[in-house]
This record gives structure tokens, sequence and C-alpha cells, in this order.
């Protein structure tokens, strides 16, 4: 199952253009819609707010879970066991909280989804790929340079969150570039990831913030992102990076993912 990870936070630039919070949690919403609609799987590294994104999120996964015991869902459940609890936990939240201090709002959006959004803490996430992505993970942080432990394990969480897109891909939207918890901001250190991972990368940089910051500045690593493939056209990379339509967005998203899958590489 092609997973999508959804890299998104509110920006002052997407505040001027009318997009606040709340509006940013529809965007949010409505991506993953799509990409469930597809048949694909949504991966997200939020922490949990009362008017967070995942609570707008945790709530869409609740009408997704309405639909489990119908029609093409109940023929997922009647393959193998693994095969069947990947493709029911279509929505995957990773959280640097050990699970003794989950949000409540984030056990009772795990529990009223019926298993369709799993909330997964940092400590379990190694648990989730495989052998040698575990090692790899753990090479590349260790290799890091040593900060504080907080900075660490935010880090360590955005290699684990690359390391789901197996396959997959990563969506980047605003994000904050100053007041940011880590060593960098989150959205620029998992669109970073996603290219070192060799993972297709869509940025969606005309609603300001860390993504246009990456997708313009040399400084931070970003222009790499100009000349890395993602199954999209070089004019159609800038029309994503400029466009302010959400729907125009998520339509070339998807045509660049369609054109990654006909392919046995997309970089």
């Amino acid at each position: 199952m092609w997973s999508v990870g959804i890299s998104v936070s509110p920006s002052l630039e997407a505040t001027r253009l009318g997009y606040d919070d709340r509006q940013v949690n529809r965007i949010v919403v409505r991506m993953a819609q799509y990409f469930l609609d597809q048949e694909m799987r949504v991966i997200f590294g939020h922490d949990w707010r009362d008017d967070g994104v995942m609570r707008a999120v945790a709530d869409f996964a609740c009408v997704v879970a309405a639909r489990v015991e119908t029609g093409e869902e109940r023929e997922r459940r009647q393959r193998s066991d693994e095969t069947a609890k990947v493709a029911k936990e279509r929505m995957l939240n990773l959280v640097p909280t050990e699970r003794q201090f989950l949000n409540r709002a984030a056990l009772e959006a795990e529990r009223e989804s019926g298993g369709v959004l799993r909330v997964i803490p940092a400590a379990e996430a190694q648990f989730h790929v495989s052998e040698s992505e575990r090692k790899q993970v753990e090479f590349r942080v260790s290799s890091e340079e040593k900060k504080e432990l907080r900075n660490v394990e935010l880090t360590r969480l955005r290699h684990y969150l690359t390391s789901l897109l197996n396959p997959g891909c990563r969506v980047c939207f605003g994000g904050k570039v100053d007041g940011f918890q880590g060593k960098e901001p989150g959205v620029i250190e998992e669109a970073r990831l996603a290219l070192l991972y060799e993972k297709p990368l869509y940025l969606m940089g005309g609603f300001g913030g860390a993504t246009q910051s990456f997708g313009i500045d040399p400084g931070r690593q970003g222009m790499s992102y100009w000349n890395a493939m993602n199954g999209l056209t070089p004019n159609q990379k800038r029309e994503l990076f400029e466009t302010t339509d959400v729907e125009r967005a998520i339509g070339l998203i998807s045509r660049g993912i369609d054109s990654c899958k006909n392919r046995e590489t997309c970089t």
C-alpha cells in the first residue's frame, strides 16, 4: 500500500492568505480524504491539541471507520492477518511521547476509530519498520551532532516517519520558521529526510512558511528538490510550488504519485 506522509503546520504567510489554523486543518482532512479514497495510507507526525490538526484528522477517521464493514473494506478483512492489519490501519500518527503520557484525546480517537487511526509513540516506532530500516535510522541519528535529548528524539521520530513511506512519498505545506521544536523546523527536516531517503517529495510552497523557505533557500539543502524526481515535469513541479489552489495541488501530487507507481524508481 502506498503511503503519503503529510507534513503540515500553520504559517504566518498562510494566515495572511486567509488560511488560519482551522482552514489548515480542513486542508489536511481534504488531503487525507483524497488519498484514502485512492487506496493509500496517510501518515502524520503531529502532537495532539484540542484544536490541532490531529483532532480534525481523528474526527475524519471515525467517518472512515464507519465504512469498515461495507463492500471493499470487508474484502480486505478476509485477507491474511498481516495484510488486513495494514489495510485497516489506514491512518498512522507518530508522536514523540511515551504511551503512558499520551494525550487522552489521542487514546480516545484511536479507540473510537475502530483501528483506522493508529497512534504510535516514539519508543514503538521501530517495531513498524523492517530491521534493515531500523539499523539505518539508528546509524543516521547517531551520526548527528549531539544535541539535547528532545532534539535527538524528534530527529529519530522523523527518520522513522520517513522509513514508513515504503513505498510512499511526502507532502509539505506551511510550517513554522521560528518557535519550532527540534534542531530545525519540523517541515524542513521532514522534507530534507525525504530527499535523503530518496522518497518522492511534493512542496506546496505557495502558502509560505518553512515549505517555501526550504524550496528557495540553498542554505537549507532544499535546492536539491528541483533536481529530484517526483513524477512531475519541471513546469508541473514549479506550478505545485507556487499555487494556492488546494484542489489543483492535490491533482498535481496525484499525477506525480501515479507516475512514480508506474516506474521502478522515482528519484
